[in-house]
């Protein structure tokens, strides 16, 4: 979905992902409400960022595959709840939902034209501040198709406390927002077809002032993508990219609740051991039905090193596969082994020593 972002070290921003073909259209009817939890799996380890690839916008629809690059993830789940009664929701009357991130809340408003940040409430370098969007801060844009762009030009200024004296800032930001590319993507947690890619492109500039006099000015650029399918549990993946280019964060959906039922895009469980090994490991997951399975082995530049299982029908119940890392004659090193049960996957980090 979407990050919260602000700048000054404060994160505001919300990202979300949805899937498009060439003639879909997100629409208003698929953005969050209250109730809606996404849980993410993301990965900002620094060894990992430079796998994560962004391909260049195409009329032509595209197969992204990051199904065995997401090798050291953490929980990051993203709720939206009722404003009222939250940390600065008297400040923003008009938000029909909130969320937490960090200790910081944003406030959002949805409507026909989409999913926008009325503002939020923040601390930044330890000090609380209200910043409240004008106009709002635009994240999806509805209804939204391939090669729709909006631009957005919107700002902010707030009081805060800087090394002990108080502080006026100017928050200026100018978003372009395109949906530049269709397709299938495919995540650890499944392939989706009928996608839509959603870049967000964003110049940001903070001044601040003591006193009246101008203490210092920041510049900033942010590009993110996110990947989205026109459904409830619209948002699939998100990389963030820095401004000198740089991958500094991914993500992607491993269940949706809308408060009543929960959907699993990582619809099994799986275990690898002993992990380190340098002679035998043993793959371990349990089938809910009689399914067909599939087992690859990938190194880290995402080259197939090995098939281990090739679509083969297996029975119910717990499967024990066994990995032989002297056979295969796998040299030292991390790898990545994915496991397709019953159309759904997982992938799992390999340590051979």
């Amino acid at each position: 979905m979407n990050k919260l972002y602000i700048s000054l070290s404060v994160a505001a921003t919300l990202a979300l992902s949805n899937s498009v073909l060439a003639q879909t259209t997100i629409t208003s009817t698929v953005m969050p409400t209250v109730g809606y939890t996404y849980n993410f799996a993301a990965d900002t380890l620094p060894a990992d960022m430079p796998t994560f690839t962004v391909s260049a916008g195409s009329g032509t629809a595209q197969n992204w595959d990051y199904s065995t690059i997401f090798a050291n993830t953490y929980a990051a789940p993203m709720a939206f709840v009722a404003p009222t009664g939250n940390p600065g929701a008297s400040s923003f009357p008009n938000a029909t939902l909130a969320t937490n991130e960090s200790g910081n809340w944003a406030y959002f408003k949805t409507s026909a034209n989409g999913l926008v940040i009325d503002g939020v409430d923040a601390m930044i370098q330890g000090s609380p501040a209200i910043i409240d969007y004008t106009p709002d801060e635009i994240l999806i844009p509805t209804p939204f198709t391939y090669s729709n762009t909006v631009n957005n030009v919107y700002g902010a200024t707030f009081s805060v406390t800087i090394s002990s004296f108080p502080a006026t800032v100017h928050h200026r930001a100018n978003r372009t927002i395109t949906a530049d590319a269709f397709g299938t993507l495919k995540t650890p947690a499944g392939t989706y077809s009928n996608v839509l890619r959603i870049k967000t492109y964003e110049i940001t500039s903070d001044s601040a002032f003591v006193f009246g006099s101008n203490a210092g000015n920041q510049y900033d650029t942010t590009t993110t993508y996110n990947w989205v399918q026109n459904t409830p549990d619209a948002l699939l993946m998100e990389i963030d990219i820095n401004k000198v280019g740089a991958v500094t964060s991914a993500k992607y959906l491993q269940t949706f609740s809308n408060g009543i039922n929960v959907v699993k895009h990582a619809e099994f469980t799986a275990n690898l051991y002993p992990n380190p090994t340098s002679t035998l490991a043993y793959l371990a997951y349990e089938n809910e039905t009689a399914t067909k399975v599939s087992a690859s082995i990938f190194d880290v530049t995402g080259r197939q090193v090995a098939t281990l299982l090739n679509n083969q029908e297996q029975a119910a119940g717990k499967q024990t596969l066994t990995v032989d890392v002297t056979n295969l004659q796998l040299p030292q090193g991390l790898y990545m082994i994915q496991l397709t049960v019953n159309g759904a996957t997982k992938t799992l980090k390999l340590n051979v020593q």
